[in-house]
């Protein structure tokens, strides 16, 4: 029984682990300078497969993905971009077993409009189309409006992003590269090269998901600051975030406040960052989170540590610390290791990853991880290996 409530849990997270890389490049982000009428298609294509171990490696469940994207982007005007950026994954194995209507839950919960389509579905497989990304984009000289949905992307720091009001991503799911979008407008105005205002609203899929915000932002002393204000469904929030260095060391943070209404409590989440490059090629990133109202207590029920996470709840436990390292081993393969710790719940993951450059187009990637707590003692509650490909086109 306790197997099958720790296996509940790894399926109410897409995948708990995490192939530690450098931040991944939003394609959203921003409006590519190409002549007008231009037109851009990219995307890939990957196959992962999933083995899911209890703790003593006598029960195992397999699940297979094959997971494509396309990024369409036009250009029809000098001023005006249009996207359309989706997902096709079909997915089969013990896992869609596991959960009723699988299928169901693959939508993202930041979208108010529902712009996904389960194409067939069975008790083994699912497919499933998501367009995550759709919005005209119109910049004229230093001000520019996005309509649609889309990624507003408020955080800095690597790991955690307290800041990140409109779409909040799970940190732990390695093979959502692009994240989540939302449905939203935003207005930009740029003051400088170095400072200016954003103001965004998304309508969320219910009320607590509604979201009017405003971020300022600009440079001082080397550091880039942002100030962030709004409401969030009914509460009012307010926070700040910084990045600059201390010597050659990076130093990121952020910081947001959550009012109290109704049953929710006053919240507050920090994050605080450093990472460094060594002359030798060894990558180091480590960073905290503090959740005020997060569990600090040995847990007797893994179904405790709840990992739908919001922009209010970064994580289920109060202190949480990661370190991740890594190195390009030679210019094809490449290595990594996240050890992420939080002491109150005694919670910790171990989630080492391989990378191998097949063609220039071509990776293949294996990652482990393996979950440890607290219930009667410290020790092993469920492990899990992936090995992915990927062909970028």
């Amino acid at each position: 029984m306790r197997f099958a409530a720790i296996y509940l849990l790894m399926l109410m997270v897409p995948s708990l682990t995490r192939a530690q890389e450098l931040p991944p490049v939003d394609t959203s982000a921003a409006v590519a300078e190409k002549p007008s009428g231009s037109f851009s298609l990219n995307g890939y294509i990957k196959d992962m497969q999933t083995l899911s171990f209890d703790k003593t490696f006598n029960s195992l469940a397999a699940t297979n993905l094959i997971h494509n994207r396309l990024n369409c982007k036009w250009r029809p005007a000098e001023n005006l971009t249009l996207a359309l950026e989706l997902r096709n994954r079909l997915i089969w194995g013990d896992e869609v077993r596991s959960l009723p209507d699988y299928g169901k839950y693959l939508r993202n919960a930041n979208e108010r409009i529902d712009l996904s389509r389960v194409w067939f579905s069975n008790p083994s497989m699912v497919l499933h189309t998501n367009i995550d990304r759709l919005y005209a984009d119109y910049k004229l000289k230093s001000v520019s409006l996005r309509l649609g949905r889309q990624r507003i992307n408020w955080g800095i720091a690597t790991t955690w992003n307290p800041n990140d009001l409109f779409n909040t991503y799970n940190f732990l799911d390695f093979d959502y590269e692009e994240r989540p979008g939302s449905d939203a407008v935003i207005f930009t105005t740029e003051f400088t090269g170095f400072s200016g205002l954003e103001i965004a609203y998304s309508p969320g899929r219910s009320g607590p998901g509604k979201v009017l915000a405003g971020k300022y932002y600009f440079n001082a002393k080397g550091y880039d600051f942002q100030l962030i204000s709004g409401i969030y469904g009914d509460r009012f929030t307010a926070g700040t975030g910084w990045a600059g260095s201390i010597g050659e060391a990076g130093f990121k943070g952020e910081f947001q406040f959550f009012s109290g209404s109704g049953s929710d409590k006053v919240q507050y989440n920090l994050t605080v960052e450093s990472d460094y490059v060594f002359g030798n090629g060894w990558y180091l990133n480590g960073a905290l989170l503090f959740n005020n109202n997060g569990l600090n207590r040995r847990i007797t029920n893994p179904l405790e540590v709840n990992f739908n996470f919001s922009p209010s709840n970064l994580m289920p436990t109060k202190w949480n610390f990661i370190l991740t390292t890594g190195k390009e081993i030679t210019p094809l393969l490449s290595t990594n290791l996240s050890v992420l710790y939080s002491p109150g719940t005694n919670l910790l993951l171990i989630l080492p990853g391989i990378r191998y450059s097949l063609a220039d187009n071509l990776n293949a990637d294996f990652i482990w991880q393996s979950f440890f707590a607290s219930l009667n003692n410290f020790e092993a509650l469920s492990h899990r290996g992936f090995l992915r490909v990927k062909l970028n086109f």
